[in-house]
């Protein structure tokens, strides 16, 4: 499946080449004769993309070669839009039928021969016409544009090498630079932290964030307060394309004064540099480390003694961090972005030399340029630079505003941070871009849900099918990548770290609008600083709200041709579906005043593959929607719709069907066989039998059920027997991620899972409980080798509970709750738990101990126990928090109920003790649940 993947730098050609091998597999009557001219395009375009994919690598190509690539991208979707239309046609030409309809069909299929045989002629001959152009103008002289690739030209016209506008940071005087004191002298204190035997060993900080916040600036003004306090130091930058080789020389230069060590190979500079650092109190700088093969190399160099040595890493990537600091003690540093008190300052000294002195009638405009770097210090000083060259007016400065584009402003300022962005986009694999660039989609500041997004990913074919993974696994890997980067900033932000929305930061943003522009990857109507007008068909269109509240559509619209629509507009501003013929992706999410008559014409959209009307006011499916084959996803969420169509039940390509769990499914589910999510289902709207369906439904990865007792009068056993059944087959297919909402529960009534015959081995994430608790915990749980989160709310824990759970060898995140505890010690050993990185566990009257060694991997922990109990045993308040060396974060919400004041105090006091000792000092807040005596 890897062809089949879409990309903004290839366009459809990947997707296409795979389609047309597919089509010269098929032995349908209808292709005799052509199978020809396909192979023909197949072998002429896979040249062709070879070309494109290593196009693809290089930041600048010439005018010639640009428009070469150009032309081929959009024949590429031409042929596409071809060969899928009479794809479709041909599937309407199969299947069971009666003599005469045999006949019709038989005539209409060579009628289609006959007039796709026209339509593959005509393509044939462009696809010659484009590979003559290139052999006739030779516009593929790919290895000389490869050498020449990072250069630009200067004002005179000749090509150039860039200088590293980062060298500044190196040279900036401290009394100039804004909101640094407060970071640097946090990472001072860690690295000079002379407490305990963990000081005199070697440790590493490592300072991430994305391009442009300074943390070249922040390693230098630290590198430069400290370094005369150790016995030898380095500074060195490793950049994007490193020569190792001379990086360890340059360090071995600078911490011994040795010369000549760029003669010697890395090995021999390897050695000389551990035989020099061995008894040495170092201080090294490793600044601007982009792969970890590199950094694995350097480390090689760097001896452990016990001289008290430090080091401090800088990286965009937050994976390149982790691998900095791997040793105990070791800790990243998030770097954060300047406040708006720090912002204003950096941005007006530059333009006025005061923090000040800006004039009334600026504020307002300065307020909103500000608003647009949002904190990011180098893109504060590029545009307060281009400011102070111009004249001090309004005018002059809303005219900045609008135009702030970091690829296309004439500035050496604005270029400083295109560069900087232009770093991190080539460093990108092809796909990632691909992902990156879609998101000039969605407006400034838009807060993009993940699944929306990943949803869109598959839908226009950006995630590519891999062994054992789901193509919504694959392209969650992406959507992590990318904030790994520092590219997306993360957005509603779970305790135990899962993402699940994101923003892009507007410079990042006006970046890739940019890229997108130039590639024709999207067009956006609407926004005044944003909308773009497309040198080529449209193919990804996204309708954005402007100031004046009103839309024009472009003249140049071919609506036919358009397979990607997005509106952030009122139904009544953008234009009927009727004509869209060619849309694979509609998504209409939040479209105020949209009503069921916009959706009449659905079904000529056969092409369809995501379908979201998320927040509209929609109240039916029109029965048309079961033209629709292809659809993958539809998201009908927040609507008014109360019962979905039957015809929902043909759309045998549909997912992931995302509904309320009070929207009635149809009868007959259990033959939609391509189905991996259903969101939710509310067990009591249906007969018992519904849930033998469900069982059926083997490709189910995702299933979220929801068990309400409320205004339910029947007996329940038959639903109990007929669910554990259905989950007991589907555990043994695919179900990876499985969600039980209890609510209304019978107290007579023992709701268990003890029904379960096999345990569901391949399931990842598991969900029970929220509202009411069940009996126990299912025997079978240890069973439970994939499973990586755990959510569970149970009336009663006790030890053996603990020891189950803590069999689990994968589990990564763990909520426990119940409702009551046994009186007796409990106690987290050793021998559990021993990924568990997060861990929030409440329970009012539970007494709970850690052991030593216990949960070795802890990074989080969120607790609510009981004070008095852990008294209660030894006299003591010793929780053994102490031994949870790697946590980062505690919050402790203590029962004091039972205890005296001056023993609360004391409870506190043991926790705050305990925390001190660990390394790295965790985040800890302490709240005192109930009042003490």
């Amino acid at each position: 499946m890897e062809g089949a993947m879409v990309s903004a730098l290839t366009g459809a050609l990947n997707s296409l080449l795979f389609k047309l091998n597919d089509l010269l597999g098929s032995e349908h009557k209808s292709l005799k004769g052509l199978r020809g001219e396909i192979g023909f395009l197949e072998s002429e375009l896979r040249s062709m993309n070879s070309m494109l994919e290593r196009l693809a690598d290089m930041e600048e190509i010439d005018a010639q070669t640009k428009e070469w690539r150009d032309r081929v991208r959009e024949m590429a979707y031409d042929i596409e839009d071809c060969i899928d239309l009479f794809v479709h046609h041909l599937g309407s030409l199969t299947g069971k039928a009666g003599v005469i309809k045999k006949m019709a069909w038989r005539i209409k299929g060579l009628q289609l021969s006959h007039r796709i045989s026209g339509q593959i002629q005509e393509l044939k001959a462009r696809v010659m016409d484009e590979s003559d152009r290139y052999r006739r103008y030779d516009t593929m002289n790919i290895s000389s544009m490869s050498s020449e690739a990072h250069l630009h030209r200067d004002a005179s016209g000749s090509r150039t090498r860039s200088v590293d506008p980062r060298l500044s940071a190196l040279y900036t005087e401290a009394e100039r630079l804004v909101g640094i004191d407060g970071p640097k002298d946090k990472i001072i204190k860690w690295l000079m932290d002379t407490q305990g035997g963990i000081s005199q060993r070697l440790r590493t900080m490592a300072i991430v964030g994305c391009g442009g916040l300074g943390k070249t600036t922040l390693a230098n003004q630290v590198y430069l307060e400290v370094k005369n306090q150790f016995d030898c130091s380095a500074f060195v930058t490793v950049s994007q394309n490193p020569d190792v080789k001379h990086v360890l020389a340059k360090i071995l230069s600078d911490v011994s004064g040795a010369i000549g060590g760029a003669l010697a190979d890395e090995h021999h500079l390897i050695n000389k540099l551990r035989e020099y650092l061995q008894d040495k109190r170092y201080f090294l700088v490793i600044d601007d480390i982009w792969d970890a093969q590199t950094w694995r190399i350097i480390e090689c160099a760097l001896v452990k003694n016990s001289q008290g040595s430090r080091i401090v890493t800088t990286t965009r990537i937050n994976e390149i961090a982790k691998s900095c600091c791997c040793s105990y003690g070791d800790q990243v540093y998030e770097m954060k972005a300047l406040c708006a008190t720090d912002s204003k300052r950096l941005f007006f000294r530059r333009i006025f030399n005061s923090d000040e002195r800006c004039p009334p009638q600026l504020r307002e405009a300065a307020n909103n340029i500000l608003r647009k770097c949002g904190g990011l210090p180098l893109a504060i000083i590029s545009i307060s630079s281009l400011l102070a060259t111009k004249p001090k007016s309004l005018d002059q400065w809303d005219k900045v505003k609008s135009r702030i584009n970091y690829t296309q402003e004439n500035s050496p300022d604005i270029e400083t941070m295109a560069w900087v962005l232009s770093l991190s986009y080539f460093d990108l694999p092809h796909h990632l871009k691909t992902c990156l660039m879609y998101l000039s989609i969605f407006p400034e500041d838009y807060v993009i849900k993940k699944e929306r997004l990943i949803g869109r990913w598959i839908a226009e074919g950006f995630i590519h099918a891999k062994q054992g993974e789901s193509l919504y696994e694959i392209g969650e890997n992406y959507f992590n990548e990318l904030i790994n980067r520092s590219l997306l900033q993360p957005v509603d932000i779970e305790d135990d770290g899962q993402v699940h929305a994101c923003r892009v930061h507007d410079t990042i943003l006006d970046f890739v609008v940019s890229r997108s522009n130039e590639e024709n990857f999207v067009t956006m109507v609407g926004a005044s600083d944003l909308t773009s007008t497309p040198t080529g068909k449209i193919r990804r269109l996204s309708f954005h709200k402007n100031s004046e509240g009103s839309v024009t559509m472009p003249t140049y619209l071919l609506r036919s041709h358009v397979p990607s629509l997005t509106t952030f507009l009122h139904a009544g501003q953008v234009p009927p579906l009727l004509g869209f013929y060619g849309l694979r992706v509609l998504d209409l999410e939040n479209c105020s005043g949209l009503k069921n008559h916009d959706l009449k014409s659905i079904g000529r959209l056969i092409q369809l593959r995501y379908l979201n009307i998320k927040g509209t006011d929609i109240s039916d499916l029109p029965c048309q929607i079961r033209e629709l084959q292809y659809l993958e996803t539809l998201d009908i969420r927040s609507t008014h719709v109360k019962e979905l169509p039957s015809a929902i039940v043909q759309l045998q390509r549909l997912a992931h069907l995302i509904v309320d769990c009070h929207v009635k499914l149809p009868d007959g589910i259990g033959n939609m066989q391509a189905l991996e999510e259903l969101t939710g289902f509310s067990v009591f709207m249906y007969p018992s039998t519904f849930l033998q369906e469900i069982g059926k439904i083997s490709s189910l990865r995702v299933l979220r059920v929801v068990w309400n007792y409320v205004d339910f009068q029947g007996n329940a056993e038959t639903y109990k027997e007929n669910l554990a059944i259905s989950l007991t087959k589907l555990g043994t297919c695919y179900l990876e991620s499985l969600s039980l909402d209890i609510h209304g529960h019978d107290e007579e009534d023992d709701f268990s899972l003890h029904l379960w015959t096999l345990a569901p081995c391949r399931l990842r994430k598991l969900y029970i409980g929220r509202w009411h608790p069940i009996s126990r915990i299912p025997n079978w749980t240890e069973s439970l080798a994939n499973l990586q989160y755990l959510h569970i709310y149970v009336k009663r824990i006790n030890q053996e509970d603990l020891r189950m759970l803590g069999s689990i060898p994968s589990l990564l995140t763990l909520y426990l709750f119940s409702d009551e505890a046994p009186k007796e010690k409990l106690t987290i050993s050793s021998q559990g738990f021993q990924s568990l990185t997060f861990f929030k566990i409440h329970c009012y009257h539970m007494g709970l101990v850690f052991e030593a060694g216990s949960m070795a991997k802890l990074e989080y922990l969120h607790i609510l126990i009981s004070a008095f109990q852990v008294k209660s045993w030894d006299g003591s308040f010793d929780f053994g928090i102490q031994h949870l060396y790697c946590l980062t974060k505690v919050y402790a919400y203590i029962n004091c109920y039972g205890l005296t004041a001056e023993e609360a105090e004391a409870a506190v006091n043991a926790i705050m003790i305990s925390v001190d000792t660990i390394p790295n000092c965790p985040k800890l807040q302490i709240d005192r649940r109930y009042a003490p005596l």
